[in-house]
């Protein structure tokens, strides 16, 4: 022992009681993803003028694989801050992985969407490559021609780049406001007596709170992540898409 050394003050929520990779925690993951999947398809069904189905399949899965990206990136900081920071005081996954996904909601959609209206005129300009646009418009003006498939993969990656990037930033911030957010988010877990109740945590931080958070993320990084113009307008009646004609060539 070490009678000079102050005792710790005890955590407002214990850790070690919010496992984010058992089979309950797995399933709960399983059913936002099907949230996330229904909120973008009724997000495209109140669209006026809808986008042909083509484009919103692009756009759809462009969103999926950046929130099942954006996800693992939240877990990871959850498991990452909940063994390395804090020691004991402050280990528990559910409230770091709050911590993340608020961040996300709060300053990554934010951020995203400043860097996405910064970079996209430099990226039609150098590379020809208009987001959202999956049938290559872009490249009328003399350029060679893109395949959709490859149109769609490079531009998922200019998206994930950005996230990739927005997330560091915003995960630095974290780092150095550890302490009061961590408290306060476990502070509110002990007010509503969730603590040392592992489901209740875990429904709270990956369920309950992400149906609100994620329709409002989605309804915002759609907004910025389609295109608006004419190549997504809904197409007349009898004309199908260039990019789907060539699918079924």
């Amino acid at each position: 022992t070490y009678p000079d050394q102050p005792a710790m003050a005890a955590p407002a929520c214990p850790g070690g009681t919010c496992e984010l990779f058992g089979v309950f925690g797995i399933l709960v993951q399983m059913l936002i993803g099907a949230w996330c999947l229904l909120t973008l398809f009724v997000l495209w069904q109140c669209e006026t003028p809808r986008r042909p189905l083509f484009t919103w399949l692009g756009d759809m899965s462009k969103q999926l694989v950046g929130a099942g990206y954006g996800h693992f990136l939240n877990i990871f900081v959850a498991l990452l801050f909940g063994m390395e920071l804090e020691g004991a005081a402050s280990n528990n996954q559910c409230v770091w992985y709050l911590v993340g996904f608020l961040s996300d909601i709060v300053f990554c959609t934010f951020l995203c969407w400043a860097a996405n209206k910064a970079l996209r005129p430099v990226i039609s300009r150098r590379c020809g490559i208009d987001i959202g646009d999956y049938e290559g418009t872009a490249q009328s003006d003399g350029q060679m021609s893109v395949q959709p498939w490859v149109m769609w993969c490079l531009q998922t990656g200019i998206w994930l780049g950005i996230m990739t990037a927005v997330k560091a930033v915003v995960s630095i911030c974290v780092y150095i406001a550890q302490e009061p957010l961590y408290s306060g988010l476990a502070s509110a877990f002990h007010a509503t007596g969730m603590c040392h109740h592992q489901r209740a945590q875990l429904l709270v931080s990956v369920v309950l709170v992400p149906i609100v958070g994620d329709a409002f993320q989605f309804a915002v990084q759609d907004s910025f992540l389609k295109n608006t113009g004419a190549s997504t307008m809904a197409v007349k009646e009898g004309e199908e898409p260039r990019a789907m004609q060539s699918l079924v060539q």
